[in-house]
């Protein structure tokens, strides 16, 4: 079963999770005979624990490989092709993660994320996203939310309007802004912000959801114009009301390298007003 250990120096946490070395191409070295998230093949997962349509559009159901206890897998669409910026049910994805989000929350933190393409990840590939729930707050989260906490005024509420001055905000509806942060970790990286304060996807309204929705597919579509895979991240901080939930988009063109591993710190070698040109 998987369990936690503590990096021997700082204590971050490690998760230890040997069984999910026998995933389908775990280890980027073959291919899985018949893929387990297409219709007509849900006997190849574990039992299903939720699922929107009949025929369903998207199914929710356990790990079969799980990281942590209570690892789900969420896939987007029976269609082994099928896209999320090609999708015509978006906002019925948004509102499913809501939901195992939701269903998670009495944890630390909900790892919510999609994996899509070999360099970003993905052991199989079909549109999938992955909820898992944590006994502890992650490295990455515990920083922001410290930031968050610690800022005068929210970061990311106090400098949307100098990324429309820069150029840098790629689209915008009434409740939420698609952007190219001014300093991103990572090359053509995009942002989906809500206008409206608030620190937990599971807090959004109605409108804030079907914006996220629409710009997401927006997000995708336009990173998959610069590479075919990357990660979608939402990022969340429950408990933390001073924080500003987003999601982030992260096309995977280049490896993360000995200077990212050692410190770190990431070198984008994109200017963001150039990123922005081609993502808008």
């Amino acid at each position: 079963m998987p369990s936690f250990r503590r990096h021997i120096i700082t204590g971050d946490p490690i998760v230890f999770a040997p069984e999910r070395a026998g995933r389908p191409n775990a280890f980027g070295d073959g291919e899985a005979e018949s893929c387990p998230f297409c219709a007509g093949h849900e006997e190849m997962t574990p039992p299903e624990i939720e699922r929107v349509g009949d025929p369903w559009r998207i199914r929710v159901f356990p790990n079969k490989y799980p990281a942590v206890e209570g690892h789900e897998v969420i896939v987007e669409s029976p269609e082994h092709g099928a896209t999320f910026d090609g999708i015509g049910h978006a906002a019925e994805a948004i509102e499913t993660y809501i939901r195992r989000y939701e269903k998670h929350s009495h944890g630390s933190w909900v790892a919510m994320f999609s994996n899509e393409g070999r360099r970003a990840g993905a052991s199989i590939d079909h549109i999938h996203t992955q909820a898992m729930p944590l006994p502890y707050v992650p490295p990455r989260a515990a920083r922001e939310a410290a930031a968050f906490r610690e800022a005068a005024q929210c970061p990311l509420c106090r400098t949307i309007a100098r990324h429309r001055d820069e150029g840098l905000v790629l689209e915008e509806t009434a409740d939420a802004v698609r952007l190219t942060p001014n300093a991103p970790g990572h090359a053509y990286e995009q942002w989906i912000v809500p206008l409206a304060h608030s620190n937990e996807m599971s807090l959004t309204t109605p409108a804030q959801r079907h914006s996220i929705a629409l710009l997401l597919q927006h997000a995708v579509a336009r990173t998959r114009t610069v590479g075919p895979a990357y990660n979608v991240l939402f990022m969340n901080f429950p408990r933390e009301n001073t924080a500003h939930f987003y999601v982030s988009v992260v096309p995977r063109r280049s490896a993360i390298a000995g200077f990212e591993l050692a410190t770190g710190t990431f070198i984008d070698i994109i200017d963001p007003v150039a990123a922005a040109r081609v993502l808008r």
